[in-house]
């Protein structure tokens, strides 16, 4: 299928803070349900070893949104690979009331930067390995590139992971799921505020919102092949670029995610 880019809410800048804190809450609690640890262990197996190959003790995790499944990883490095990485959530609209929430239930393992972070142009005062998750479909080619050549730029690693694929089946039930958990999830997930209630039972935008957002992000969605063709496209020297594919099975069939990892030699 034939890669679309399509219009997102999220990614308009004058979207209403309460559409895109519903937004990036739903996934946050989507990426750290119990169904997605399998998920979740395999991408903190790749993140620990990245940090082991470069040396470094950080995490810079851009694109952030509400804190997605970084939260949950951080818990896996940390608890059970014993890989004493500090986290620090970034994103160029950040998710304010849940940055604070994670860094008060973190005991100090994870910070935020609550100022808005352009993910290709990370400031130089946050080094570390880069990780974005289910993020850097919402960049075109030449943005997503940018993205990538700044990593190589200042000599960081970086590690993207697109657990979605570009598929009639996977843009149906993503959109699908979206809005039924868009209607029962809202409550359960995040700041639930009075502007919630009302664009949820209402008025009800917020879940049709965000599952136009879910089918269009598959349907945006990067493959291993279109990753490394963008990646090999930055020229440089010593830094080394590897991307592929693998499979959890999950209730609705096999859970894909993509990968594409950069590292300095």
């Amino acid at each position: 299928m034939r890669r679309m880019q399509l219009f997102e809410w999220e990614d308009q800048p004058w979207l209403p803070q309460v559409f895109r804190d519903f937004i990036t809450d739903q996934l946050r609690f989507t990426h750290t349900e119990p169904m997605r640890r399998p998920v979740n262990l395999a991408i903190a197996r790749m993140i620990g070893d990245l940090l082991a190959k470069t040396g470094r003790s950080q995490v810079i995790d851009l694109c952030a949104g509400a804190g997605g499944p970084i939260t949950e990883i951080s818990g896996v490095l940390c608890d059970d690979l014993r890989v004493p990485a500090h986290i620090v959530l970034t994103d160029l609209y950040p998710n304010v009331a849940a940055f604070r929430a994670i860094e008060r239930e973190s005991n100090g393992r994870i910070s935020a930067r609550l100022e808005g972070t352009d993910a290709t142009d990370v400031p130089a005062s946050l080094p570390g390995v880069r990780t974005i998750f289910t993020a850097l479909h919402h960049f075109p080619p030449p943005l997503a590139t940018r993205v990538l050549a700044d990593a190589v730029r200042k000599r960081e690693p970086i590690a993207v992971f697109e657990p979605l694929e570009r598929t009639a089946r996977m843009a149906f039930l993503v959109g699908l799921m979206s809005l039924i958990r868009g209607f029962t999830h809202a409550l359960r997930v995040g700041h639930v505020t009075a502007a919630r209630v009302v664009f949820t039972y209402l008025l009800p935008l917020a879940p049709f919102v965000f599952a136009w957002d879910g089918t269009v992000s598959a349907l945006r969605t990067y493959t291993a092949d279109e990753l490394l063709a963008m990646a090999t496209s930055v020229t440089a020297e010593g830094y080394e670029w590897t991307a592929g594919r693998f499979d959890i099975d999950g209730p609705y069939g096999p859970m894909p995610t993509t990968y594409l990892l950069g590292r300095p030699m």
